[in-house]
């Protein structure tokens, strides 16, 4: 009896221990089929891993190319340069006397600004009048000795070399008299290098001397520079493609530029092209070109970075996109076309030029419906659904929160499923093993308040100014993930950072 009894219990722990080793085996079976299912590619996994991602419609914002005359203004950086600008400096060795301008004044053409010692300058200038006297009054004498013997030599007192005599004695002393005044005119000159003026009106810059200075000619350190403030160029350089549109406008008249000032983009200053370069810079592939600016109001000041906009005339008819609708290619640039039954193909388009906030554009027809936003992910052929500015879809559907879209389909759960996650989560949710209502009173689950109250699953409203950034991935969250989301972006609003 009791060998049967031992048999017996034998029989049954081996049968047990079958039973778990088949147990354990489907376990790791089925741990290894979910691993591999989670780790195909999307392009090999069935219905049940959430559908074709390629067949899923995408979410797209969209407009239509126009017909527009679109102004052509050639913008560059460039730097403020005044037209005259002068270094002054002494043309003769002597000292300062005297400063009779201050630094950063502003003065006219032939104001007065240095004295330089003149007494011995002055002392020459005594001396060559008191020769040019001496001179003239040689000469008067020397008349009135010709004219003696010319009388003699007329009443034949006296030989005809007499009379040459006289003449020649009074042509060198007229000759002795032109060098006279010609002498007197150059310590004239000298002297007047005591007194420095300014060749223009402009305004006076840092001064190097002092009196009591010692200044000499030809030196290379200037006394102060004189520097016109207005009118005012500014200097920039556009591409050798604009090259051909600027000269089309100098040669109907004037190009017009506007100024941007530094730091104040609300003011500028007008003004005109006067000047382009003979010759486009090979290395850089830009021409020079300079405007004149009125700067009456002292806003420009030599040496500023500045933004200029030439306006070259207008572009008729021109064929018009938003800049953000074309897509950059490895080959070409291309648009997105939305075809009828609301798939896309790809339309190579050639930009000629990005005109403020349009693009013109060749290669595709007026009034042609093209993707504006949401193209990252679009491939030739994909389905897509538009949505508007503010996430909702062309037909009035809410782009993140409808639920019966295809989203809510690839993801294989059903309204009600939904419905139920959403009561659970809401309310009749234990926690640790014990009902929600017993919950400590703390933060609230969301502080979205309106938006936080809405039961998961009917739908998520966006609140303005918010725009998904993955319309597809936000069509396949939970409500509790894009409440969330969305209760991180007003925190992130409410401190100043933006979506």
């Amino acid at each position: 009896m009791q060998v049967q009894r031992t048999a017996w219990s034998a029989v049954l722990a081996l049968t047990l221990a079958a039973c778990g080793s088949g147990n354990k085996n489907e376990g790791e079976k089925a741990a290894q089929g979910v691993s591999a299912e989670a780790s195909a590619p999307a392009s090999q996994s069935g219905p049940a891993a959430g559908g074709d991602r390629a067949a899923r419609p995408q979410a797209v914002t969209t407009v239509k190319s126009r017909i527009e005359s679109v102004p052509v203004v050639l913008a560059a950086q460039g730097n403020v340069l005044p037209i005259d600008e002068v270094d002054v400096r002494t043309q003769k060795t002597g000292t300062v006397a005297e400063i009779h301008v201050r630094e950063g004044q502003e003065v006219g053409r032939g104001a007065l600004l240095f004295s330089l010692d003149d007494r011995e300058d002055v002392a020459n200038v005594r001396k060559a009048e008191a020769t040019l006297a001496g001179t003239q009054a040689q000469i008067v004498i020397a008349e009135r000795e010709l004219a003696r013997n010319i009388d003699l030599f007329n009443q034949k007192f006296v030989s005809s070399a007499t009379v040459d005599t006289s003449r020649n004695k009074l042509e060198t002393l007229q000759s002795t008299l032109e060098q006279n005044r010609a002498a007197l005119e150059q310590v004239k000159v000298v002297l007047s290098y005591s007194k420095i003026k300014a060749p223009f009106a402009g305004r006076v810059g840092r001064i190097d001397v002092r009196p009591g200075s010692l200044v000499q000619a030809n030196a290379t350190t200037a006394m102060v520079k004189i520097t016109r403030l207005d009118p005012i160029a500014v200097s920039f350089a556009l591409p050798e493609r604009d090259l051909s549109r600027l000269q089309a406008a100098l040669d109907k008249g004037t190009v017009p530029v506007q100024v941007e000032v530094p730091g104040q983009r609300d003011e500028s200053v007008k003004g005109r092209v006067i000047f382009v370069e003979s010759t486009v810079d090979k290395i850089s592939g830009t021409i020079g070109v300079k405007a004149e600016v009125s700067n009456s109001g002292r806003k420009l000041w030599p040496g500023q970075y500045v933004t200029v906009r030439a306006s070259a005339g207008m572009i008729e008819d021109a064929l018009v996109l938003p800049p953000q609708a074309i897509v950059n290619g490895p080959n070409n640039r291309f648009v997105y076309i939305v075809n009828e039954d609301m798939t896309v193909k790809q339309q190579p388009i050639d930009l000629v030029r990005i005109a403020g906030r349009n693009a013109i554009v060749k290669g595709i027809d007026a009034d042609v419906k093209v993707v504006l936003e949401g193209a990252a992910n679009l491939r030739p052929g994909s389905k897509v659904f538009e949505v508007k500015g503010n996430g909702e879809r062309g037909g009035g559907r809410r782009g993140g929160g409808d639920q019966s879209g295809p989203a809510a389909e690839s993801k294989g759960g059903d309204k009600s499923s939904a419905d139920k996650a959403g009561s659970d989560k809401s309310g009749g949710d234990k926690v640790g093993g014990k009902p929600a209502a017993d919950k400590p009173a703390g933060k609230p689950a969301a502080s979205g308040d309106k938006a936080a109250a809405r039961p998961a699953g009917k739908g998520v409203a966006l609140p303005d100014g918010f725009t998904p950034r993955d319309p597809e991935r936000w069509a396949g969250l939970s409500d509790e993930e894009k409440l969330k989301i969305i209760e991180r972006w007003r925190e992130r609003r409410a401190a100043g950072g933006g979506q």
